[in-house]
């Protein structure tokens, strides 16, 4: 009952918090939803390359950027 409660108030404060990110950023909301999905995206892709290079895996194909 206690974990189904703590449940229960944890999903309504979530509820709560993306109502007023909506209605702070309106249409905005979106775009910025989607820039720091792309953000995340990039750093992990960063992280990733980095923990490869130091593993000693070496790169194939051209590299386009960075």
């Amino acid at each position: 009952m206690k974990d189904g409660l703590m449940l229960l108030i944890t999903g309504l404060l979530c509820v709560g918090g993306a109502a007023l990110f909506f209605r702070f950023f309106g249409s905005d909301a979106m775009s910025i939803i989607m820039l720091l999905a792309l953000v995340g995206a990039t750093v992990d892709n960063l992280r990733l390359r980095r923990r490869l290079r130091e593993m000693g895996a070496k790169p194939e194909g051209k590299r386009t950027w960075l």
